[in-house]
């Protein structure tokens, strides 16, 4: 039986795949998320590796390494997920059709963690595709990071029905505006 939070998920999925401007909105996040200072001071990144119709990530990592930052992709390992530095090394595909970087697990706390999400609201709960590998990602490493998600506007939604074990994000990037926590909205 089909949950809200599924319906949802399914929902969202099918809006980000009929969007016909994908690729400009893409650009739009780019350009907010590098406008947002916590991002563009510096400091490692762990940022997701897009897939299927997520916001790209693809332009986000060129830049960050053009930059001098150190990158992480995820890399599942039974329910957890464990960070892996990229400096350009080949992808295989992992977990869920997911490409994942190949090398050694890194022990390191990014400075800002990156999370897909496939709806947010505006007291900053995301829902993501309902497995919780960011959200016990999260709860280990705590305020350590700064947690940024980003999507379209339109994922932006009144309710996500957040649980007691999902972890609120510090920021939400959108094609449209910036929205940061016990803040006023920045676009």
């Amino acid at each position: 039986m089909l949950t809200d939070k599924d319906l949802l998920r399914r929902a969202m999925k099918e809006a980000r795949m009929s969007d016909p401007d994908r690729n400009g909105r893409d650009r739009k996040i780019f350009d907010n998320l590098f406008a947002v200072p916590a991002f563009a001071k510096g400091g490692s990144v762990f940022l997701y590796n897009s897939f299927g119709s997520e916001a790209d990530t693809g332009m986000i990592a060129g830049e960050l390494l053009r930059r001098g930052r150190r990158v992480y992709y995820p890399r599942v390992r039974g329910k957890e997920m464990e960070l892996v530095e990229y400096s350009g090394q080949p992808f295989v595909r992992g977990a869920f059709g997911i490409s994942e970087p190949q090398g050694e697990a890194s022990e390191e706390i990014p400075a800002i963690t990156l999370l897909p999400m496939l709806a947010a609201d505006r007291q900053f709960n995301r829902l993501g595709y309902g497995g919780g590998f960011y959200d016990r990602f999260l709860a280990k490493v705590g305020n350590k990071t700064v947690k940024i998600a980003i999507g379209y506007d339109f994922q932006i939604i009144a309710n996500v029905a957040a649980e007691e074990h999902d972890v609120p994000v510090d920021i939400l990037v959108t094609d449209a505006r910036i929205l940061i926590r016990g803040k006023t909205e920045v676009l």
